[in-house]
């Protein structure tokens, strides 16, 4: 699952920037939920389903993420000590396929798991057409699986990945421990030594510049969010969210805004909906992995996905020839996504861990 949630507007789930835009309600569409609430596999499984189309075609319309995220694989696998033709790639919350499906094309083993039946449908709809077409590789299994499971699915044998990828799970386990979790189980399934593992996070700016592009008015109607959201995690304190000033005397004190957590409720069509994702900033994702992993793993590289055409600057780049495109994917992996000073410009972030 890829999931960075963000509005509520019937026509369109995917915003501008190109993330999804689940989490950008408008305030008379929210309730605050309770603020202890562990992140519910049941809930995003039923967002997901609610959007599939929209998840099928989202890396399609806005390509860097997909380009940039498949150039990092491709050097990862590059610097591997054996070289081998074909490396055994699990994806773990890989949605439809889309990054699968490229990567089993350049001749790897690759298993697809997602927690979401019907992405998982859309990805056995895919192997169908490559099968009865006899002309593409397919996947080595395809299976429903929760990240916090270990194994994620019966399917994946630990310590036989050169490559375990994990490129939307974190985006929404709202507690610390559940992200701990999900990573460990990824180190699991990677080969000792070699085996490598990306972890992609959303970052707190990704949804500012949404922000600003849909609702921008929002920033004042929530004022008390928004001042405690942007604030560096050693200033904040806990404070109530107030949606309306109705809300303000009945809302419990809000501690997630203290660690990333964006949880709402999300009125659909198919009832209420807990909308929980988690947001951060690069030095908080650097934190995250040193403390609970430097044991295990070296942390190779964190990168912007989107180079510095986030905010869905590389819409125009979908619809280019593409030499064009392939020519502007290069560009921002060499020169404009790895520094430091342009992680900030990121709306996915991308850590490259080594298993020691």
């Amino acid at each position: 699952m890829r999931i960075d949630y963000r509005t509520h507007r019937s026509k369109s789930v995917i915003s501008p920037t190109g993330i999804h835009s689940l989490h950008l309600l408008s305030p008379s569409a929210l309730i605050i939920s309770p603020t202890n609430m562990p992140t519910s596999p049941e809930n995003v499984a039923k967002l997901y389903g609610s959007i599939a189309e929209h998840e099928d075609a989202r890396l399609q319309q806005h390509p860097m993420e997909r380009e940039l995220t498949l150039r990092a694989i491709r050097r990862g696998l590059a610097t591997m000590p054996t070289a081998f033709a074909t490396r055994r790639i699990a994806d773990i919350g890989g949605g439809p396929g889309k990054l699968a499906f490229r990567l089993a094309d350049e001749g790897h083993h690759v298993d697809l798991i997602d927690l979401t039946p019907e992405l998982i449908q859309l990805a056995q709809a895919e192997q169908a057409h490559r099968e009865s077409a006899g002309t593409r590789a397919r996947l080595a299994s395809i299976t429903v699986g929760n990240a916090l499971d270990n194994p994620p699915s019966p399917a994946l044998a630990e310590a036989s990945y050169d490559v375990v990828l994990l490129l939307g799970p974190l985006y929404h386990l709202v507690d610390e421990t559940e992200r701990k979790m999900a990573v460990e189980n990824a180190f699991r399934l990677a080969k000792p030594k070699t085996g490598l593992i990306f972890c992609a996070f959303v970052t707190i700016e990704a949804h500012l510049r949404d922000l600003a592009m849909r609702e921008p008015a929002r920033i004042l109607e929530q004022r008390s969010f928004y001042e405690q959201y942007v604030r560096p995690p050693a200033t904040q304190t806990v404070i109530a969210v107030s949606v309306a000033d109705l809300w303000c005397s009945l809302l419990p004190s809000n501690p997630q805004l203290s660690d990333g957590r964006y949880q709402k409720l999300r009125s659909s069509s198919a009832g209420m909906i807990q909308v929980q994702s988690f947001h951060t900033r690069s030095g908080d994702a650097r934190s995250f992995l040193d403390r609970n992993f430097s044991n295990v793993a070296e942390l190779i590289e964190l990168r912007s996905v989107e180079g510095i055409l986030s905010g869905g600057l590389d819409a125009r780049l979908a619809e280019a020839p593409d030499d064009v495109m392939q020519a502007w994917a290069d560009l921002m992996f060499e020169r404009y996504s790895g520094s430091t000073e342009q992680l900030g410009c990121a709306d996915h972030l991308l850590a490259v861990l080594r298993k020691r």
